[in-house]
């Protein structure tokens, strides 16, 4: 079977989706499936035996960003899409069929249709657009990263999406042996490390963390914010203001492949999104790394963290609420192993990549009657 995911930004950005379509071919290809992976022009590639990577140009997002289109961010994606439409249109030919990621790639569905190819669109997020309800029923299947996320499309399309989890890379994400230098650099003179990988986007919560954290000033703790983006600088601010700017280290981008170092190193990684998480795959990742973490109430977390069991969850939104879960699960030893050993069995159960691509395989075959992989 020819397969081909087509998302642009799988070459232009490092995130859980783009790490999705990277992981997923790799592991269609290890099982006997010809893919390609269609993406927009930029500085990001894997070696990935088995997959052909196609990339074209576009134009940026921000490029759009004027007048009524400066706050108008799903249209502006779009936009972006649409300028890599006609060629990578082109680059994706006639394959057995597309997967895509984005919703914002829905205006494929009608034109590969007239080719006789069909269309997989896998929900990730919530980035709606007019128009799309129509597109959407253009497609041959629905597929969904988690159980809060086939609500959500099943509320705006009103169609039933197959739930597939993300999927973990465990040979790459398994306990780690400690490493010491990076382990100092991190905590500088604090007992405790607490670690928060992701982009610094509003709806992520790391302004409510640094919050939390002012009000830890006696637990000899060190908050290690890993990524970077739009809010960096008044985080930065921030935590000046709050007089814990020694406390909160900002490290910038952390390669994908360094992050078992990093969790290694850390005591409790936390999520504290309030909106738009669909996952938590970075919470799914420290957990494959035998890590225990804290999650908001937030849904998206639903399916990765388990209340007691593979971690702990505060009210989200709420530095209070955080800053009193994270004292305790600080100060019990033998609660974070607990919840550490059963996090990675979780995701051996279900989110280990084998796993994953049986069960997208699956909606594949019910779709195009039962064909296998490429012999």
């Amino acid at each position: 079977m020819h397969i081909v995911h087509y998302n642009l930004t799988t070459t232009t950005k490092e995130g859980g989706v783009e790490t999705f379509v990277w992981d997923l071919a790799r592991q269609q290809a290890r099982v006997g499936h010809r893919v390609t992976i269609v993406s927009g022009r930029g500085p990001i590639s894997r070696d990935v035996p088995g997959v052909e990577v196609r990339t074209t140009g576009y134009i940026d997002r921000d490029r759009f960003a004027f007048g009524p289109l400066r706050r108008a961010w799903a249209l502006r994606k779009l936009a972006e899409r649409l300028t890599m439409l006609p060629r990578g249109l082109w680059l994706v030919g006639r394959p057995d069929l597309v997967h895509i990621h984005k919703p914002y790639d829905l205006p494929l569905a009608p034109l590969l249709k007239l080719r006789g190819v069909p269309l997989f669109y896998h929900g990730h997020g919530e980035g709606f657009f007019p128009g799309d309800r129509v597109l959407a029923r253009q497609a041959a299947a629905l597929l969904s990263c988690s159980s809060y996320n086939a609500e959500t499309l099943r509320s705006h399309y009103g169609l039933e999406a197959t739930i597939v989890f993300n999927g973990v890379d465990t040979d790459h994400f398994q306990p780690t042996p400690l490493d010491a230098d990076l382990r100092r650099a991190l905590a500088g003179d604090a007992r405790r490390v607490v670690l928060m990988p992701g982009r610094f986007m509003p709806w992520k919560g790391h302004a409510y963390v640094i919050d939390a954290f002012a009000m830890l000033r006696d637990l000899s703790a060190r908050l290690v914010l890993v990524g970077d983006g739009e809010t960096r600088e008044r985080l930065e601010d921030q935590a000046a203001a709050l007089g814990i700017g020694d406390t909160v280290l900002f490290t910038g981008t952390v390669p994908h492949r360094d992050m078992p170092r990093y969790f290694a190193a850390a005591d409790v990684v936390v999520g504290a999104s309030l909106a738009s998480e669909t996952f938590g795959m970075v919470l799914a990742e420290a957990m494959a790394c035998e890590r225990a973490v804290l999650a908001s109430s937030w849904r998206g977390y639903d399916d990765v963290v388990i209340h007691g069991e593979t971690g702990e969850r505060f009210a989200a939104g709420d530095p209070r609420a955080l800053a009193a879960s994270l004292r305790r699960l600080l100060a019990d030893d033998g609660w974070r192993a607990a919840c550490a050993a059963k996090g990675r069995k979780r995701v051996d159960d279900l989110f280990r990549w084998e796993r994953v691509a049986a069960r997208v395989q699956g909606v594949y075959d019910r779709v195009l009657g039962g064909a296998g992989p490429a012999s």
